[in-house]
């Protein structure tokens, strides 16, 4: 698997977080969890909190698909409201690069760390 260097987290990616209601059984409504659940006010401040806590040595390889190497990492996140939650985070190495790009971010249903 590719050794990332360093992370990429766009804004828009910490939006769809911030805003994403979905449909009933289709993945869970993230904007509820990060909002109402966490406490977070901004789609920026989750981009922080969540950078804040990853780091490269705590990647670990998950799989590969057609456009590269995918990494899990487990943070803990304790949100405005005061909520500490065990967060699983995904990232992607496209092929021939070394940048970790922010795929999601889900509460992990396994508990604490």
């Amino acid at each position: 698997m590719a050794s990332p260097k360093r992370f990429e987290f766009p804004i828009a990616k910490a939006e769809y977080l911030f805003n994403r209601a979905t449909e009933p059984g289709q993945g869970g409504d993230k904007r509820k969890f990060w909002r109402d659940v966490m406490g977070f006010e901004s789609p920026e401040a989750i981009r922080e909190t969540i950078l804040a806590e990853v780091s490269l040595e705590i990647l670990q390889p998950q799989s590969q698909n057609e456009q590269g190497e995918l990494y899990r990492a487990y943070i803990q996140v304790t949100g405005v409201s005061g909520l500490s939650r065990r967060i699983r985070t995904i990232w992607i190495v496209l092929f021939d690069e070394d940048v970790a790009r922010f795929v999601t971010a889900v509460p992990d249903r396994l508990g604490g760390l």
